[in-house]
């Protein structure tokens, strides 16, 4: 009995989708994109552009899909200063500084319910909500780094090497793809979105959030400065966070 009622509903539910007037939207927009669990990277600024469609269920309940490109990126650019001690027994000052930045370019597939509360007869405001699925296609991620280490800190020339005031230097840089096999984040993301928008006739703008239920890396440090200084070994698995923000516009592609 059960199973012929969830067969019943499944029918229902699909017949009152293909009569519904589909609806089918362009938008594009920018995102805030960071990081859980992580101490130094912050947040920044990234693109999202994107088709969608939408199958309405009633007046006021719909279904909404679609693909989307987006960019999420964090970074670091900072520097700390350590004491230490040598082989010896001298104290010693280090300084560490970091320019760092991770790149991801997403194709993400969202998948919502949504509810439209009417305003007006021409505006209102629509709440969605449900999962998405995100796969990472490219991006390119750098390393650059400055290690200093001088036994005075009150020096001008604390990151100056020079004869007799004890300073050393050394620095590197890396690139990688941000998705490489052996030193990248994981491809896959799939997670949680909310978003509400603002409906103006055939015009859009909305705000929404996103959470990533996968780890992007299972050994991620807590703290890049204490684990380079090796006072915190901590290894994390940071999940994706961000807001977005969108304009759009949307028009009908069938007839009741």
């Amino acid at each position: 009995m059960k199973k012929h009622l969830l067969i019943a509903l499944v029918l229902g539910l699909s017949t009152t989708i293909c009569h519904s007037q589909v609806k089918i939207s362009v938008q594009g927009g920018t995102g805030l994109t960071g990081i859980t669990k992580n101490e130094n990277y912050n947040a920044n600024f990234g693109y999202r552009f994107g088709v969608s469609v939408e199958f309405p269920i009633d007046k006021t309940w719909s279904m909404q899909t679609g693909l989307q490109l987006l960019n999420r990126s964090y970074s670091i650019d900072e520097a700390v200063t350590a004491l230490g001690i040598t082989e010896t027994g001298k104290q010693i000052y280090m300084g560490l500084g970091i320019d760092s930045k991770i790149n991801g370019i997403y194709l993400q597939v969202p998948i919502k319910v949504a509810a439209y509360l009417p305003l007006n007869n021409n505006c209102g405001l629509q709440f969605s909500g449900g999962p998405y699925i995100s796969l990472g296609i490219g991006g390119k991620s750098k390393l650059n780094w400055v290690l200093a280490t001088n036994e005075r800190f009150d020096d001008d020339d604390f990151i100056t090497p020079s004869e007799g005031n004890g300073a050393t230097l050394v620095n590197g840089e890396a690139t990688h793809k941000t998705f490489d096999k052996n030193e990248g984040l994981k491809c896959l993301d799939i997670g949680l979105s909310l978003g509400v928008d603002f409906k103006y006739k055939c015009l859009f703008a909305g705000i929404g959030a996103e959470y990533g239920l996968l780890p992007i890396d299972k050994e991620f440090p807590k703290d890049l400065f204490k684990y380079s200084f090796q006072e915190d070994q901590t290894l994390v698995s940071p999940h994706n966070i961000g807001i977005e923000f969108h304009v759009g516009f949307c028009f009908n592609a069938g007839k009741r």
